[in-house]
């Protein structure tokens, strides 16, 4: 036997199950986190040869260098689509972007000399590598009022020694040691110019989103089709970057029991400078569209004329009325009175396939007695 659902939770079951209907979502978000990694120079791109020095000496050195350079981009923050408005905008987390140089340097070096007809050349000592990194943190996406744009890094490294090697040559009367020290400059900047964002369904919109925070409109369509509302989102900057490796080598040999040295020599290499404007994207970005407004509804008043809903329940037209001519025996008229205003319950006394809005805290009032709990006599 199937026994009536309670009174209390006739009552209450309605307010619960209307109120997601109603609920709106005014804006969406999605994360966007654009990102650049490329290698700018490639070891095999760039060759720098110092050739013999010092010039005319006794005792000569000669270095040939390779050098890479690479960067990193990396930002995280989020799209926000304000659906009353249709309109886009984006805010960066903060401290949440890193610019990232990786330079590095491969080296090989050749030794001779000619002291009192004695001569002697080496072989190609090496090869020896060296990298570092140089990064600096920043709030996205650096677009114009952003307070960290541009965004500009110079650091110079310590000098660290990356070769060191004892000179033996094939000959007894000489022999001697190499020390090569580098440090390096590096100096870049970043600054971006937009965010260029397109959707194609269900329309073709565009914004270009050309200042820190500010809000664009784009266009979403009718709907309710296609949901979510796809966006691609695309972020362009002006990049540069200009590394400069320094080699400091010293290089000191015993030739026919004479010391002879190469030392007190800097030699700044140059990388390639790169700057160019850079695409970072494109990223979907997915928002959900909002629960649509069921046709006839104006925002929980009836639908059949210019009064409340109190009014559309009142007199032969009631709730009342109409679960006594449907023969429902298991309404009951308090619970009728609370569903007023919600279009009709079904035979269980459960507003939840409609779609008005529900009553407002005044109206239910009156039904908190209702809910109270009451507590069984003491014996």
């Amino acid at each position: 036997m199937i026994r009536a659902m309670p009174r209390l939770v006739r009552l209450a079951l309605p307010l619960f199950l209307l109120t997601p209907v109603v609920a709106r979502a005014d804006e969406n978000t999605h994360p966007f986190d654009p990102s650049y990694d490329k290698q700018l120079l490639g070891f095999d791109d760039f060759t720098f040869d110092t050739d013999w020095f010092p010039a005319d000496a006794p005792l000569q050195l000669r270095l040939i260098v390779h050098a890479g350079n690479t960067v990193a981009i990396d930002m995280a923050g989020d799209g926000h689509y304000d659906w009353p408005s249709e309109q886009l905008h984006f805010e960066g987390h903060e401290q949440a972007g890193e610019l990232a140089f990786d330079v590095g340097v491969e080296l090989d070096a050749k030794v001779r000399f000619d002291v009192l007809g004695l001569k002697w050349e080496s072989d190609i000592i090496g090869p020896y590598d060296y990298a570092v990194i140089s990064a600096e943190t920043f709030t996205p996406y650096l677009l114009p009022g952003n307070t960290d744009r541009p965004l500009e890094v110079m650091d110079q490294t310590d000098a660290v020694t990356f070769v060191s090697v004892d000179i033996v040559p094939d000959i007894l009367v000489a022999h001697g040691h190499l020390d090569i020290d580098v440090f390096f400059i590096i100096t870049g900047s970043l600054a971006c110019v937009g965010i260029e964002a397109t959707a194609v369904d269900p329309v073709p919109s565009f914004a270009a989103i050309l200042n820190e925070g500010e809000a664009k409109p784009l266009d979403p369509g009718p709907g309710p089709l296609p949901d979510p509302f796809a966006i691609d989102a695309t972020l362009h900057c002006d990049l540069f970057t200009a590394p400069t490796i320094v080699l400091n080598p010293v290089l000191i040999m015993e030739i026919l029991g004479k010391e002879y040295q190469v030392a007190g020599i800097e030699i700044p290499i140059d990388v390639p400078a790169f700057k160019e404007l850079i695409s970072m994207g494109p990223e979907q970005l997915l928002f959900d569209r909002p629960e649509p407004v069921p046709e006839g509804s104006s925002g929980g008043e009836s639908d059949s004329g210019d009064g409340s809903a109190s009014d559309s329940n009142s007199g032969t037209g009631g709730a009342t009325d109409t679960s006594a001519s449907t023969g429902d025996t298991g309404a009951n008229t308090d619970t009728d009175a609370a569903t007023a205003g919600f279009g009709g319950a079904d035979d269980d006394g459960c507003s939840c396939n409609q779609t008005t809005a529900a009553p407002s805290l005044v109206a239910l009032l009156p039904l908190l007695p209702l809910l109270r709990r009451r507590r069984r006599p003491r014996r």
